[in-house]
């Protein structure tokens, strides 16, 4: 039996990506999960783009439903053009690949938590992660 590993966010590296202006921490690339994808995105300042704007549509892509949980401070989603004011506590679900979804931070220091996975499909390190992880000089976990 495998022990449980374990860590603060904070002792998770993160580096900046080219969508948004939050530093993003892979934090399913930090423990090697290969079930799903769970990503953490930290604003520093209100007004900061968390998640840019972006469905999943594209068939040549992944294909990801993905629920968003705002751990601290608060942040302003648009889903399919409706604005949602999430407080920390706030869970917001993107369910339909094709539903168009961004992010801004609403008060310094928000962070959000990003599950996401293809339903029905074995999960897949998808190109863009493995994109963002070289970009900022992690290796991808498991390779």
């Amino acid at each position: 039996m495998s022990q449980p590993t374990h860590s603060t966010l904070s002792g998770i590296p993160g580096g900046r990506v080219s969508y948004s202006d939050s530093t993003w921490q892979p934090i399913r690339n930090h423990f090697g999960i290969t079930a799903f994808g769970v990503n953490a995105y930290t604003a520093a300042r209100a007004g900061d783009s968390i998640i840019g704007d972006h469905d999943h549509a594209d068939p040549s892509v992944e294909q990801h439903q993905e629920l968003y949980f705002v751990h601290t401070g608060a942040a302003r989603f648009v889903v399919d053009g409706l604005e949602v004011d999430a407080p920390a506590g706030t869970f917001v679900n993107a369910h339909d690949v094709t539903t168009r979804r961004s992010a801004t931070a609403l008060a310094d220091g928000t962070i959000v938590l990003v599950i996401g996975a293809e339903v029905g499909a074995p999960f897949e390190i998808t190109t863009a992660e493995r994109e963002d992880l070289a970009s900022v000089g992690f290796a991808t976990n498991p390779a």
